[in-house]
């Protein structure tokens, strides 16, 4: 579900992108929106989930340890310029 949900989301945003450069009249390049998209999202998602979670839920968050929030913060990064630069490729075999 929540993966159905993103790609929805990713959807839209790359329907939103193409009628703004056409708008411009800029040539629209899907390809490296949709790398720029799967390096970001990720982290402005964590972002807002964890903004709301700490809103709805205060006290809990309390509870969370501060270098938790960063190592996952650090994974987000590393993988999303990992996908926009291909550093490491990972084949099925």
């Amino acid at each position: 579900m929540i993966k159905k949900l993103y790609y929805q989301f990713k959807k839209y945003n790359i329907k939103i992108a193409r009628e703004k450069a056409e708008r411009k009249g800029v040539v629209f390049d899907e390809k490296l929106y949709i790398k720029r998209q799967d390096a970001t999202l990720p982290i402005l998602l964590y972002y807002g989930f964890f903004i709301l979670f700490s809103v709805i839920f205060p006290n809990v968050v309390q509870y969370i340890p501060f270098w938790a929030f960063w190592i996952i913060l650090f994974i987000l990064i590393i993988r999303g310029l990992n996908n926009y630069f291909g550093w490491i490729k990972i084949e099925d075999g």
